[in-house]
């Protein structure tokens, strides 16, 4: 038995962690390598309840705060450095649209370990990577999170066996093991499968209101977490027990049992790597549950197995056992700063796991092993470390909010909310036309001959300031009816099927029939709703379904006797312009014009066909030779923004288009 000293084992298998965690964030087919941090959870409750275990051995006691300064010299010193040379490095090499502010937060809550509570509102798993160079801190602050409430437990626990005596606090020690595995990890299964159930109590509704879903506390909470842990202390305290020992000729089956399971796991996760449960995360639960259990029995096997646990001592994986913190640390900013800087390639790849390595050697080298050793600062205090990261922290967080707003304006020439401030969001200068969901500013000309009506979903919206400079440039009113993730369709149409789309397409047509518009602009982000099939339907049969759909819109339209546009989307870029603008790349990326067209281009088609059927309906406008050339397309004209993300118009970009649109509008009423 290994109770009583190091285990090299435990290293390699820190290191299948880290370079399964390295496999997943560098988007490789291993995609249920994100286990790897469960992993980590596991090994830590492990290692750290045998080490408390060792310390009551030798003395009797539990010393709390020799404890805590082990953790704080073993942890904070690593992501005190990597948190300001990445923020330092954002200023350069970043986005101040997002990214550059964001490193600057996940600064404060590196240095308070309370980075999993400032994700706690964004799912994990749809977060654009380029948009936070520290979002991996999270599973640190809830590994210090645990770290913090152990002392407690343990101070209880020996006060109970003072009092109780021994065995009635190993009574009640497995009795809270088994309670809290049990209980948290029930919690955390119930609140990834049935969050909509979760959603409907009225004691989550303050959380929902904070934009926490029941998934994403799954997955960031230290209590849903906890039981990863605490399986880790159920083997260390299993591994003691007098009863083990009868088992002990079964330690290489039970780490062979443990291999496999951590294996089918991880190849589960990857087949089916999200949304197990609900687009709301990306856990696979059956998966996070077998790679918590072979992990447990990997640990419990190599105990007593010591030749099969060989595999994991050799020399390689023992060595970036022992840097795995601090390649942990350094991977993700590495990936982001490259992928940033060059895009994704297999290039890229490579160059972000050989930097992670070489960084992690270094660090560890010159930083983690001497200051956790105190051949570093050994006389610097508890109070004094912490302390000094969060000022640190704070002053960085109060200085990059002046920075990046400089920079922002330098390569943008305007703030980022000034980019995305659409007329269709601002206050009402004159009346308001109301009909319960359907409402929109009247935008009113002097010495009109008529009112043009656009509607649509966020499409509409991000076209808005364009369309009422041309409506009234054509003597024309102008009214905007927009509800995001809603096409405007006919009322029932099975694209957007919720009672809120269903109930305001129907406001909308009521409002069409009072307006009695001459002229209808209809704009619908089409390839959202086209890009997944329909249930029951093949992709194809789905682009179909929406051309079928724009006929019954358009026989719907057909009695108000006005003439009807089509309006397509820009563009769809792959890179969101937001976050791949920094000082170093002042234009962001240059797209293929094939690539980019390719993406919209079969449901366009559709829309074309199907709008050339009906006399009243005026040839579709396609705005994509606004932003592309024979080559290439661009988001960024000048020092201008002309798509507020991939897929929809600034404000600027649409001012751009206003033009096209005027005279579309000339055209079509001439007709």
């Amino acid at each position: 038995m290994h109770t009583s000293g190091f285990r090299s084992d435990i290293q390699g298998l820190r290191a299948i962690a880290v370079l399964l965690v390295l496999l997943f964030h560098f988007e490789t087919p291993i995609q249920g390598g994100y286990l790897g941090v469960d992993m980590f959870f596991v090994v830590s409750g492990f290692v750290i309840a045998s080490s408390t275990l060792r310390e009551i051995d030798r003395t009797q006691s539990f010393s709390w705060k020799n404890f805590l300064r082990r953790r704080v010299r073993r942890l904070l010193p690593g992501v005190a450095v990597v948190s300001v040379l990445v923020v330092l490095a954002s200023v350069v090499l970043m986005s101040p649209f997002g990214s550059q502010q964001t490193a600057s937060q996940m600064l404060v809550g590196a240095a308070t370990y309370s980075s999993n509570f400032v994700l706690m509102s964004r799912n994990y798993f749809s977060l654009d990577p380029k948009s936070n160079p520290l979002m991996h801190f999270w599973s640190l602050a809830v590994e210090e999170q645990f770290y913090l409430l152990w002392p407690v437990v343990v101070i209880g626990l020996l006060a109970a066996r003072r009092k109780y005596g021994h065995r009635f606090s190993k009574v009640l020690t497995w009795l809270i093991v088994l309670i809290t595995i049990y209980a948290t990890c029930r919690l955390f299964v119930w609140f990834s499968i049935d969050g909509p159930i979760v959603n409907s109590y009225s004691w989550f509704r303050p959380l929902m209101d904070r934009n926490i879903s029941p998934e994403r506390l799954a997955f960031y909470s230290p209590l849903t977490r906890s039981w990863e842990f605490v399986a880790g202390v159920g083997v260390a305290l299993a591994v003691r027990a007098t009863w083990v020992r009868k088992t002990e000729k079964l330690g290489s089956c039970y780490w062979f049992a443990g291999a496999l399971l951590v294996a089918w796991a991880v190849r589960l996760a990857s087949i089916t790597p999200g949304y197990e449960h609900g687009p709301d995360t990306a856990t696979n639960t059956t998966a996070t549950m077998l790679v918590v259990l072979g992990t447990s029995l990997i640990l419990f096997g190599g105990e007593f197995g010591p030749l099969v646990s060989r595999a994991l001592t050799v020399k390689p994986l023992t060595v970036i056992g022992d840097w795995s913190y601090s390649v942990y640390l350094w991977h993700w900013p590495i990936w982001v700063l490259l992928i940033t800087t060059f895009n994704r390639s297999r290039q890229v790849t490579i160059a972000a796991t050989v930097l992670s390595i070489l960084f992690g050697w270094a660090q560890f080298r010159w930083i983690e092993k001497p200051i956790r050793d105190g051949a570093r600062l050994p006389r610097v205090s508890l109070g004094r470390l912490v302390a000094g990261l969060v000022v640190i922290a704070l002053f960085f967080y109060g200085s990059m909010s002046v920075v990046t707003s400089a920079i922002g304006k330098y390569v943008a020439g305007r703030e980022l909310e000034e980019i995305s401030a659409h007329i269709i969001e601002k206050p009402c200068k004159k009346e308001e036309f109301v009909i319960d969901m359907a409402r929109s500013c009247a935008y009113s000309v002097a010495g009109n001959t008529g009112t043009a009506v656009l509607v649509g979903d966020s499409m509409a919206r991000s076209l808005s300031d364009g369309f009422v400079a041309a409506a009234n440039a054509e003597t024309l009113n102008a009214y905007i009816f927009s509800l995001p993730g809603c096409s405007f369709l006919a009322f029932d149409s099975p694209f957007s099927p919720t009672l809120e789309c269903i109930g305001w397409r129907q406001n909308v047509f009521a409002s069409l029939a009072q307006i009695q518009p001459k002229l209808v602009l209809i704009a619908n982000m089409n390839s959202l709703y086209t890009q997944l099939p329909l249930a029951d339907f093949t992709l194809e049969k789905t682009r179909d379904a929406w051309g079928y759909e724009l006929t019954r819109t358009f026989e719907a339209l057909a009695p108000l006797q006005a003439k009807v546009m089509l309006v397509q989307p820009p563009p769809s870029f792959e890179y969101d312009l937001r976050y791949d603008i920094s000082l170093l790349r002042k234009n962001g990326v240059q797209e293929d014009r094939t690539t980019v067209i390719a993406r919209r281009a079969p449901i366009n088609l559709i829309e074309v066909q199907t709008a050339g059927l009906y006399p009243f309906v005026a040839p579709v406008l396609n705005f994509d030779d606004l932003f592309c050339n024979a080559d290439t397309c661009t988001q960024k004209i000048g020092k201008q923004f002309m798509l507020e993300d991939a897929n929809h118009l600034s404000v600027e970009g649409s001012m751009l288009a206003a033009p096209l649109l005027q005279n579309a509008i000339a055209l079509a009423l001439a007709k």
